[in-house]
């Protein structure tokens, strides 16, 4: 098992879900077989994890008000208000300023 922090990005795993998949995989000391590759990009397919209840949080989520909503990047931004989006662009500049890796889209 490698030691220290694996980040993920949504962007990411959209663009190239399988990159991602595979350096997930060398991260934790994961064999990736084929079999276990295909059951995982299924299983983390939007359309599997909005139908199971393990994921989809049914349990606390309102029903007009779905926990996963619409499965596409960038949709939190319909959701800030100008406050909420300007505070927010201020954060990302200082991250990105102290040398961090940030992708907001």
């Amino acid at each position: 098992l490698s030691s220290g922090i694996n980040a993920e990005y949504g962007e990411d795993l959209v663009e190239d879900t399988e990159r991602e998949l595979k350096r997930i995989a060398e991260f934790l000391g994961v064999e990736l077989t084929e079999e276990l590759k295909d059951r995982v990009l299924y299983e983390g397919k939007f359309e599997t994890m909005q139908k199971n209840d393990a994921t989809n949080y049914s349990w606390i989520a309102k029903k007009d008000k779905p926990f996963i909503r619409k499965g596409k990047v960038g949709g939190w931004i319909g959701q800030l208000t100008e406050g909420q989006s300007a505070e927010l662009d201020v954060a990302v500049e200082k991250v990105r300023t102290a040398g961090g890796k940030i992708r907001c889209t």
